[in-house]
């Protein structure tokens, strides 16, 4: 790294990271550091390295040779995501493509050099990335002309090879005690900084893309204001509103960016849409303004009367159950609401509630699990089954009796289908009401989980006693259903009945605790496991010729409560393959193919499935005794 004008007795020279003819890169001995008191960058012998092509890794193997210092590097120690390159790039000259751009949009030399925006040998400009250590990790091109509609040109591209950890654009050099304004792209955070506002960023990826919040979630968490100022188009209103959701009102202000300027010669109108335009249209001034007189997010728990929409509820978003004939009378478990599903030990809960959670990943809804009973590995194989479908399983036998494992290969793609989708309570971790909830209001707000599933109620320790054990569930439900409207999430509770091992069909006093927990919630769904007397037809009571109408499926789902639709006494009767521990009705649902499963198959599964040739019925179910 070669450093101009370089005065050893004060250590300082011109800083080799943007053009400057008045030295302001100063070396400090206390830190082994420099830093340029012109761009606010940290430099030190291993960004200098890295400066040179070389990665991380490469610097301080250079490093630790120069020094004459043994060493050894081996897989032992911190893991690295990525190895990092910093980019070979042109300097951005006055001259250049780039340069004349940048211009044309209002972006000084200054603020150029502040950000430190150069360009490659193509002349496009480029972005660098970098995280709060001041190690570039990413970086972003765009071309240095104006990109016409309908001409399919890109308008963007990450360098090849490289790491695109969704860090926020100039995240290095903001003041994490200072209101910090997000912006859409990096030209908009530009022209704020033009303007005199440094405390800003932009996300990486445009409007749509939301991981960045997760990404730097820890980071965001530290400041006390964030105003957000996206584009006034219809993405740009949804990142608002994402963003508002997921980092909070209490704290998210909104910036404004008017449609139209009007040119006060001509008259003229002129369509704006960003922060850049606002600069190039009507000046410095007009960005503060407008950062400055940014509007305060609504009241989360208020809402002006008029305001409400007439939504109907097939508008409204929700999980479906994948099962064609539930979802008929159900539609979805809305957003918002709250659900009860109960049965006794071996009618099915543990395999309807995982195909609920497969149906909701497979339809792009992230979720979130607590299993209070089962451990998490279990919970996962549980899952596995149904995601691979009988296609996926490998049958062995062990004494006779049939058993099924999801194929290797399966399990590696499923498992990946799974990173960012779905998460699940910590085994061991505390059960306490107050914890369960943070971690939903954590999962839901950082990961965006949209289905929270809670199994079960008993599992919970709400810190009840005899005396108000029954007052104490019921304020975990109201907290529950508070939790939904809040976040417009759908919420399951699994409730046991009183008695556990006696198989019979529930209504909604069966279920345990009080009242009030059956009079709160908006849907009960109770699974029924059919007998084998009840498949034969045989009579329910002797000696008065009365006998029962034989029942051809496996499981009853009953509706027992709807306040959404008001199918409460409807039943779908439903079949189980054992193999895949899925529930069906058809073909259709028994073959079903879920989005992680990329193969082609050429001809269906049989259909109905052939009888199993061992009484394995308790490995799924549990034992059970029948009703007298």
């Amino acid at each position: 790294m070669h450093v101009e004008k370089w005065d050893e007795k004060n250590k300082k020279g011109c800083c080799p990271w943007h053009s400057e003819d008045t030295p302001s890169f100063i070396y400090n001995p206390k830190t082994y550091s420099m830093h340029c008191f012109g761009c606010a960058r940290n430099t030190d012998i291993i960004d200098a390295y890295m400066h040179t092509g070389l990665t991380y890794i490469e610097a301080v193997q250079k490093l630790f040779e120069e020094a004459k210092i043994q060493y050894t590097f081996g897989e032992v120690g911190v893991k690295t995501k990525h190895q990092y390159h910093y980019p070979t790039l042109d300097e951005l000259n006055e001259k250049s493509h780039a340069s004349a751009y940048l211009e044309k949009r209002k972006i000084s030399r200054e603020t150029i050099d502040k950000l430190d925006i150069r360009e490659d040998s193509h002349g496009n400009i480029s972005f660098n990335y970098y995280d709060t250590n001041d190690v570039l990790c990413m970086v972003k091109y765009r071309p240095s002309h104006k990109i016409p509609k309908g001409s399919g040109e890109i308008k963007s591209w990450c360098q090849k090879g490289a790491d695109t950890t969704p860090l926020l654009y100039n995240m290095n050099r903001v003041n994490i005690t200072q209101p910090l304004l997000i912006t859409e792209g990096e030209l908009d955070t530009a022209a704020a900084i033009e303007a005199g506002y440094t405390n800003a960023v932009s996300v990486p990826f445009g409007a749509n893309n939301y991981s960045w919040i997760e990404e730097n979630f820890d980071w965001l968490e530290q400041f006390d204001e964030i105003i957000i100022c996206s584009d006034n188009d219809e993405p740009g209103i949804k990142m608002q509103k994402e963003c508002i959701f997921r980092l909070g009102s209490w704290r998210t202000k909104v910036v404004d960016v008017p449609r139209i300027h009007t040119d006060p010669v001509t008259g003229k109108t002129i369509p704006m849409k960003d922060l850049n335009h606002v600069l190039y249209y009507e000046g410095k001034d007009a960005v503060i303004n407008l950062i400055h007189n940014a509007k305060d997010s609504p009241v989360d728990s208020v809402s002006d009367f008029s305001d409400i929409s007439n939504i109907d509820l097939d508008e409204i978003d929700g999980v479906k159950t994948g099962i064609e004939e539930i979802d008929s009378k159900l539609m979805k478990l809305f957003y918002g609401s709250f659900t009860i599903i109960t049965g006794v030990n071996g009618s099915g809960k543990s395999s309807f509630i995982s195909q609920l959670i497969c149906n909701s990943l497979d339809d792009g809804k992230n979720a979130f699990l607590y299993s209070g009973e089962l451990p998490n590995f279990q919970s996962k194989n549980w899952i596995n089954y149904i995601f691979s479908g009988q296609r996926n399983l490998r049958e062995y036998n062990i004494s006779g009796a049939q058993y099924w494992k999801v194929t290797p290969e399966a399990q590696a793609k499923i498992n990946e289908f799974y990173k960012g989708k779905l998460f699940i309570y910590k085994d061991g971790y505390d059960h306490r009401v107050d914890s369960i909830l943070q971690a939903m209001e954590d999962t839901t707000r950082k990961y965006g989980c949209k289905f929270h599933l809670i199994d079960n109620l008993t599992s919970v320790n709400l810190g009840a006693n005899d005396q108000n054990k029954f007052q104490k569930q019921e304020e975990f439900v109201t907290r529950l259903i508070d939790f939904a409207k809040k976040f417009n999430v759908a919420v399951v509770l699994v409730v046991h009945p009183h008695k556990l091992d006696t198989m019979r069909r529930l209504t909604k006093m069966d279920i345990q605790g009080i009242s009030a927990i059956i009079d709160l919630a908006h849907r009960i769904i109770s699974l029924y496991r059919v007998t084998a007397a009840d498949k034969k037809g045989e009579p329910s009571k002797k000696g008065n010729g009365w006998y029962k109408e034989p029942i051809k499926y496996d499981v009853l789902c009953d509706i027992l409560k709807d306040r959404m639709l008001g199918f409460e006494g409807s039943t779908t009767g439903l079949y189980y393959d054992r193999p895949s521990r899925r529930f069906f009705v058809d073909e259709k649902t028994l073959d079903k193919k879920y989005k992680w499963d990329d193969a082609e198959y050429d001809s269906p599964l049989p259909f109905p499935p052939p009888q199993l040739n061992t009484p394995a019925d308790d490995e799924i179910y549990g034992t059970i005794k029948e009703a007298t």
